[in-house]
């Protein structure tokens, strides 16, 4: 486990046995192979999230499995990884509100993807103060991906923050997205352009998310194509209004496409 050559591997197998327990062992599993690893914040963050969004696939209720207290969970690494999967299962099912409860009664230690969770939960609530929390987790973060999703996705949930598309922008132009192959990234960004009526861009971001998902994930694809409806219909419908100003009380000539 401690040999660099091997570590991501054994990590790796460790997920798909987390992935495949029964709900009697999954967080007990969890805790223990973040304890015997001594996993980074990073490692746990990664290895975490991946568990978490899979159990969210099959059908399971995280939130409800896992303790909300963790202040006599145990070690650090117990405690860290009950915080972890408990504020992504919060995440993933959209209870941000509960999700800054749970965060607020943790007493530490704090970690970066902690904190991270934490600001996804106020930007995801349009909290103007989300936004600092956010600048200084990425002051810390440098380029984690699983950091920059979960602020990108506090960003895309809080409609009414100010400056959010050049926010969202920001992230988006970081080292992790910049070859724009991350499907879930693509799919942030035109939704992006499709409300700064970018549709061109916009359809051809969302075709681009198509081609680069993963198999295997129905739960994103039938979100990108919900996105690329949303598009078509967004784009039609503001083409219909200038032809209404362009011929105010005529004929509406026909859009179709």
């Amino acid at each position: 486990m401690h040999t660099p050559e091997l570590r991501q591997g054994i990590l790796a197998l460790a997920r798909v046995e987390v992935g495949d327990a029964p709900d009697t062992t999954f967080l007990a599993l969890s805790e223990h192979w973040m304890r015997v690893a001594r996993t980074t914040w990073q490692e746990s963050a990664a290895f975490l999230a991946d568990v978490a969004w899979q159990a969210r696939g099959d059908g399971r209720s995280l939130s409800e499995e896992i303790p909300s207290g963790t202040r006599r969970a145990g070690d650090e690494f117990t405690v860290r990884t009950r915080v972890h999967l408990l504020g992504l299962a919060l995440r993933y099912d959209y209870r941000r509100a509960a999700l800054e409860e749970m965060l607020c009664a943790h007493r530490g230690p704090w970690d970066v993807f902690s904190r991270a969770l934490y600001a996804f939960a106020l930007l995801g609530q349009s909290k103007p103060h989300g936004l600092q929390a956010m600048e200084e987790v990425l002051s810390d973060a440098g380029d984690d991906v699983k950091v920059l999703h979960a602020l990108l996705h506090g960003l895309w949930l809080g409609e009414s923050l100010p400056r959010r598309h050049q926010h969202m922008l920001s992230i988006l132009s970081r080292f992790p997205f910049r070859g724009r192959t991350d499907a879930v990234a693509l799919l942030r960004e035109a939704g992006l352009l499709r409300e700064m009526r970018c549709f061109g861009g916009a359809l051809s971001t969302i075709d681009r998310a198509l081609e680069f998902l993963p198999p295997g994930d129905p739960g994103v694809h039938g979100d990108l194509l919900r996105e690329r409806a949303l598009i078509i219909v967004a784009r039609d419908a503001d083409a219909y209004h200038l032809a209404t100003l362009r011929y105010p009380g005529g004929p509406v000539p026909y859009l179709g496409t």
